[in-house]
């Protein structure tokens, strides 16, 4: 290609340009949906009501499969008296509403110390009654209940969830299409030929 041709072919992309990035350029209510659907997405990716319903499916010895259906993997740990008394205690615990909250170490503890004691006691006095075959199985069951109901406190802590959840919908789509501005005209940009 000789210098002339290469230079028409500048020209006529510069010309062409402008138009290429006013197609790309994304608009408001672009922009808005997009953001809506980011969010919709994580939040469902990240919803508590999961965590409460696989530990659930675990205590009952079973295993949920990509179509639904649900597959006996174990014995059960417990009987229909205590899994629904563990689920009133993990969905009370972690829900949307508490990842969502605003809350400081000192009251995730203070929680962590109250909820601790009345499972503990719960399953200790109760034990036979739900169906628990061996001692050995209540610290599984009181691990698998605390520990899941910590993580979903921390998540709370400092109200990070709400911020990352932001974060990450704005990550989201200022990385994909972006707008594009104009370039602007430079003074050299004058001399052009």
């Amino acid at each position: 290609m000789d210098k002339e041709t290469f230079e028409q072919f500048q020209a006529q992309a510069a010309l062409q340009q402008p138009q290429i990035d006013a197609q790309q350029m994304a608009y408001a209510p672009q922009l808005q949906e997009q953001m809506q659907q980011a969010q919709a997405v994580l939040v469902e990716q990240t919803n508590p009501n999961k965590i409460v319903h696989k530990v659930m499916l675990r205590l009952q010895g079973l295993e949920e499969m990509p179509d639904g259906t649900k597959v006996k993997v174990a014995e059960p740990k417990m009987n229909k008296e205590g899994i629904d008394n563990t689920w009133f205690i993990l969905d009370s615990h972690i829900n949307q509403n508490v990842i969502l909250s605003h809350l400081d170490i000192r009251e995730i503890r203070a929680l962590m110390d109250t909820l601790q004691e009345d499972v503990v006691d719960d399953l200790s006095l109760n034990w036979q009654r739900y169906g628990i075959k061996k001692r050995t199985d209540l610290d599984a069951i009181n691990d698998s209940i605390l520990i899941n109901i910590f993580l979903a406190l921390k998540r709370a802590e400092g109200q990070n969830e709400k911020n990352w959840l932001g974060k990450i919908s704005v990550e989201n789509i200022s990385g994909g299409n972006r707008a594009f501005l104009p370039k602007k005209e430079s003074f050299w940009s004058k001399f052009r030929v």
